[in-house]
């Protein structure tokens, strides 16, 4: 029998932690517990493809959320990263919205994440005859599992400036987000009273609608039966997590 062993090291990357909207009262209600028992092996499932996709880690569950890590060697590689991570998770909100992860019932299943960098975990290998596995931990990342714990509009992201910042640089803009101001109470609530961190915060939110020209409709409509009665496939341009996940969930 192989002996555990550990080693530790110090790391920079991003940190994902993703949470369920309203677990606890799910679970602790008779009518509606069987749904989330089924529920959580899909998500499970489909977040390690999504991590795998965004060439991460899946560090652990969580009960009824996970974990997941993304090294990073270089400190001006943050950027790229975050548009991947941020990638992923708008499309694993968007199917799970659309789809409930095709668990049947009235209860709807919805997701919180905390995005974070981390510039300073100190991460554990452990080794043992089952294989190798890691944990890790740091102000950030503990930073990223309060921000899940809080809810915002979709795809249901809580983050903070040094994020919005290396997304700007690579011209990211899927996602909108706004300044979310706290309240005593709220960082009392969420943070424990603590203001590391949670000074500038960003989530996710929806866009304001322009008003629109009648010419610049029909463009869109036009383009949009152009693009159905000529599919294709994902083209090279299309991010390389979101080819990697189809790969992925195809197989």
């Amino acid at each position: 029998m192989k002996d555990t062993s550990f080693t530790f090291s110090r790391r920079r990357g991003v940190v994902w932690v993703c949470d369920i909207e309203k677990s606890s009262r799910i679970l602790n209600n008779n009518e509606t517990v069987e749904a989330i028992e089924e529920y959580l092996p899909r998500l499970h499932w489909l977040a390690k493809v999504f991590a795998n996709a965004a060439d991460g880690d899946f560090v652990k569950w969580t009960g009824d959320g996970f974990l997941a890590w993304f090294p990073v060697d270089l400190h001006r590689e943050f950027g790229l990263q975050l548009v991947k991570v941020s990638k992923v998770i708008w499309h694993l909100s968007l199917i799970n919205n659309v789809t409930n992860l095709g668990v049947p019932g009235k209860t709807r299943f919805r997701l919180k994440h905390g995005l974070t960098v981390e510039h300073d975990a100190l991460v554990t290998t452990i080794s043992d005859e089952h294989g190798e596995y890691h944990d890790l931990i740091g102000r950030a990342v503990v930073l990223a599992f309060r921000f899940s714990g809080m809810k915002v509009a979709f795809p249901g992201i809580l983050t903070q400036r040094e994020v919005l910042e290396a997304l700007k640089k690579e011209s990211y803009s899927q996602i909108h987000f706004k300044k979310l101001p706290l309240s005593s109470e709220e960082r009392l609530k969420y943070f424990k009273g603590d203001r590391w961190g949670t000074v500038s915060l960003f989530a996710s939110a929806n866009r304001t609608p322009r008003q629109k020209k009648v010419s610049e409709v029909l463009r869109q409509v036009k383009k949009v039966i152009a693009d159905a009665e000529n599919p294709q496939t994902i083209s090279d341009e299309t991010d390389a997590a979101v080819r990697k996940f189809m790969e992925d969930l195809q197989s």
